[in-house]
């Protein structure tokens, strides 16, 4: 036999091969669809999800979970009757109350805007680099910080606090920097002051949360690898759908499975196990985790 006819049967062998494995796992998947989508997410490869709340002085750059429901909500309503009352518990998920309050401003990490496109992780980082040349180093700069900082005393400031993570911030007008130096200056001079605010809490429905829990399954996952599990947990005739996360991070989405169908525990159980919580997070244990009650003092 000639070298190219060799050749020609070793391409033939090898296809053949490739062949008989793709047909053997088709069938295998056809036959027991439950049993092959379990192994295929014991043994898939998933890329890291990352950090989902990434610590910023500026607010709008954490998770929003008012954002998330809502994006989720929206695309589960498109998805049709079935995923419905999903989409209504979400969306009832996020409330707020707000309150009166005198607040130290040791406890403000953040604003929710700036001119500063630097993506410091906190208040007083930015004001390292953008508070410096504006004198803090005495008793009679701290009074002339707080008049610029909060120049009326009968005022109450907005400012926010969020339940899921512990974070407050100030709702801002103009650029923090006399903010930011008096940060400083209390951090140098272990100095404080409480100031009147307005403070909307941002909290999470504990009771609609427990029903979600309940009734569905929330991964959070890389796009890719929920396509492709989506695509066999369909192949096994379960109820599956994806819903979008928020804006700020369109490489993720939900996958949403009914905790009715018997079967997908069995799935559901094989993914967290081998990828929680660096590629898969199920969204109702992570804000059941994530719990800072607001101390209504």
């Amino acid at each position: 036999m000639d070298t190219q006819s060799q050749q020609d049967t070793k391409k033939t062998t090898g296809l053949g091969v490739v062949d008989f494995e793709t047909w053997f796992n088709v069938l295998l998947q056809r036959l027991f669809p439950v049993w092959y989508c379990v192994r295929y997410v014991s043994e898939m490869t998933m890329e890291s999800i990352g950090d989902i709340n990434p610590k910023s002085f500026l607010s709008h750059r954490w998770l929003s979970v008012p954002s998330v429901c809502k994006a989720a909500a929206d695309s589960l309503e498109h998805a049709g009757p079935n995923w419905t009352s999903c989409a209504q518990l979400l969306r009832k998920l996020p409330r707020s109350r707000t309150y009166k309050r005198y607040l130290s401003v040791r406890y403000l990490m953040a604003v929710e805007s700036s001119t500063v496109d630097e993506n410091y992780p906190s208040l007083i980082d930015y004001a390292e680099d953008h508070s410096k040349d504006v004198p803090n180093s005495s008793a009679e700069h701290f009074d002339q910080l707080v008049s610029a900082a909060f120049p009326d005393s009968n005022k109450h400031y907005p400012v926010c606090y969020r339940e899921w993570d512990g974070r407050y911030y100030l709702k801002n007008e103009g650029e923090p920097k006399h903010l930011g130096a008096l940060l400083m200056h209390c951090r140098e001079r272990s100095r404080d002051i409480n100031v009147k605010v307005e403070i909307d809490i941002d909290y999470i429905d504990q009771r609609v949360l427990e029903i979600i829990r309940s009734r569905y399954w929330l991964l959070l996952m890389k796009r890719d690898a929920a396509y492709q599990v989506a695509y066999l947990i369909r192949s096994a005739k379960i109820p599956c759908q994806l819903a979008e996360f928020e804006w700020r991070r369109s490489d993720l989405v939900f996958m949403v499975l009914k905790k009715s169908h018997y079967r997908t525990a069995q799935i559901v159980e094989a993914m967290v196990r081998k990828h929680f919580p660096h590629s898969v997070i199920e969204w109702g244990r992570y804000l059941s985790s994530h719990n800072y009650p607001f101390r209504n003092r």
